[in-house]
This record gives C-alpha cells, sequence and structure tokens, in this order.
C-alpha cells in the first residue's frame, strides 16, 4: 500500500502536538480512513480523547527510537491499515535513524514540518546548533512560533534558506497571528539591465535570487566568485560562487549556480574569477528541478577578496 508519511520535528515544546492538531482539522488534509500517529516524546500538550475519536486517530507511544523498526511498522499496517502515517519525532533523535527504521519503501513521506520556539532560538543554536538544524534541513515547511516583534526574522530565514533552499520559513506572533510575507530590501540596485553584486552581498544575492529570480531574469550579473570546475573535463560548464557561513563556521559551504559556458577554459578549480553572466531560471538536470540558470558572457582573473567568507550579518 502507498501511505504517505508525515514527519512533525522540533525540540521539546516547540509546538509540535499543538501543529498536529492544527493540521488535523485542515480541510483535505487528511485521507477518509484510520491515521496511526506515532508520538515519540511528550509534552506539556497532549492528544485528547476527543481528539483522538473525531479524527479517527490511533496513538501510538514510542519510548525509544530502536523501537521503530521493520516489524513496527509492518505491525502498524497490518493492525490498523491507516490512510496515512503521522510521526511527532523526538527533537533529540536523529533524522537518519527514522529514515533507515525499514519503513516500506512503498510508504512515502507526504512532508516534513518543523516548530521551533522563537524565545529559546538563539539559546539553542548557540548551545545545541547540531540538535537543532539537523530537522530544519530536510523540512518543507518551518514555523517560528512565540515571536516577539523584536525576533530577527530576517536573519534566521536567511540562515535557513541557505542550509534549506526550497523551505519555507513562516514566523507567528505569541497571539498565534501570522507576521506578513516581507520582502527584504537588497543592499544593491537590480532595477537596471546590468546588476553589480558587491563581495559581501553575494549571499544576499544568492538567496534573492532563489526566491525572486523575475528581479534578474534576462540582465547580466556580475559578481567576483570561486571557480568551481566540473567533474568531467568535457563538460562546458562551472559553477560559479562563494563559500557561505550560515550560523556557524559548521556550517560553511559553498553556494552557486551552474554556468555554461562555450570555448575553452583557462582557469582551474579554485581560482578566483570576476564573471559577467546572463541570468535565466527553469528546468536543470544538474539541480534535478527548476532553479536560476548562468550563461557566460565575461570571464577574467579575478583577485581574493579582503574577507573571503560571506556572512549573512
Amino acid at each position: 500500500m502507498e501511505i504517505p508519511v508525515y514527519l512533525f520535528t522540533g525540540l521539546l515544546e516547540s509546538g509540535k502536538t499543538t501543529l498536529i492538531q492544527e493540521v488535523a482539522g485542515e480541510e483535505d488534509f487528511l485521507e477518509p480512513g484510520t491515521t496511526v500517529l506515532v508520538q515519540c516524546e511528550e509534552g506539556e500538550e497532549s492528544f485528547s480523547e476527543a481528539f483522538l475519536k473525531e479524527y479517527r486517530i490511533v496513538l501510538l507511544e514510542i519510548e525509544e527510537p530502536e523501537e521503530l523498526n521493520e516489524m513496527f511498522w509492518k505491525r502498524c499496517e497490518k493492525e490498523y491499515r491507516p490512510a496515512q502515517i503521522l510521526i511527532e519525532y523526538n527533537g533529540m533523535w536523529e533524522m537518519e535513524k527514522l529514515f533507515k527504521s525499514g519503513i516500506p519503501g512503498e510508504w512515502f513521506i507526504g512532508g516534513v514540518y518543523s516548530t521551533v520556539n522563537a524565545e529559546t532560538a538563539e539559546l539553542y543554536i548557540s548551545n545545541m546548533r547540531k540538535q537543532f538544524m539537523e530537522p530544519l534541513r530536510d523540512s518543507n515547511l518551518i514555523i517560528f512560533n512565540r515571536c516577539g516583534e523584536t525576533f530577527d526574522r530576517m536573519k534566521f530565514r536567511r540562515s535557513l534558506k541557505a542550509l534549506n533552499p526550497q523551505v519555507q520559513v513562516a514566523f507567528e506572533r505569541a497571539d498565534g497571528t501570522m507576521f506578513g510575507n516581507e520582502i527584504e530590501e537588497m543592499p544593491f540596485d537590480y532595477s537596471g539591465d546590468t546588476v553589480e553584486i558587491e563581495d559581501m552581498d553575494y549571499g544576499l544575492w544568492y538567496l534573492d535570487a532563489m526566491d525572486h529570480p523575475d528581479r534578474y531574469m534576462g540582465k547580466e550579473i556580475r559578481f567576483t566568485a570561486r571557480y568551481c570546475a566540473s567533474a568531467k573535463p568535457d563538460q562546458k560548464y562551472f559553477v560559479p560562487g562563494r563559500h557561505i557561513m550560515t550560523c556557524c563556521e559548521d556550517d560553511i559551504q559553498f553556494l552557486g549556480f551552474i554556468c555554461y559556458f562555450e570555448g575553452d577554459m583557462p582557469f582551474k578549480h579554485g581560482d578566483w574569477v570576476n564573471v559577467s553572466v546572463h541570468f535565466d531560471y527553469g528546468e536543470c538536470r544538474m539541480y534535478g528541478e527548476e532553479g536560476p540558470i548562468l550563461r557566460l558572457i565575461h570571464i577574467e582573473e579575478g583577485k581574493k577578496p579582503q574577507q573571503e567568507l560571506v556572512t549573512f550579518t
């Protein structure tokens, strides 16, 4: 049987139980039939008998990650014949263990939803960075709840979009109302046919190009980058990009878009270059989905920036 599995992640008291209750009440979220809810930790909020009965939910409580195994999943399928599986996952358990726990191959992940308590986010990211960030890498939606007006929403959004470019990030006030979709002003002018990206603005441009490619369609983009060569010398593409630090040094990663060129290329992997590229957007085999596609206009030797590492601050 093809059964969708919906995964709810986040550290203790981040609001996972509340989110499950909310989405269960949304029209067309749950398919008709029995829902198996696998609860891997119990916080202050609990599921009432009335809630479980109303939505035909069977609650299974798990205390240790080893309990999630092939036998457990087969028992779920045989005994309950579920229309879907909801998993309230323990935020301290490794995600990899769940993905390797013997979930039947015909089941599929319908969505990964993460919750973050904004009141403790700074504390966790400073002291428990690995546990805090790990589930967010695979999330489709991240909801920051209990946000104060002074909470630095843009900082967290930038870091998470760099970590997980396709994720949607939402921010909720303490009273449950949502902050509107904010469009961040860029520190560079993108109104003309040519867009000049300064060294330390590369990270902001990268994220903006992912979120708002229409701003750059058909334009010439100029920036300094590291030359990342194709693994196959005969391929006519490279990736001009920069190393970007999202939250801390452990999260440094190389980010760039594929760039096609014609003719010979005199540069080697790791060289600093100045590039002028034509910006487009569409399906790309290298991405496995749609994304920004660059075509080289001009390339020349570049100078290593005074500050090599790009940050979002």
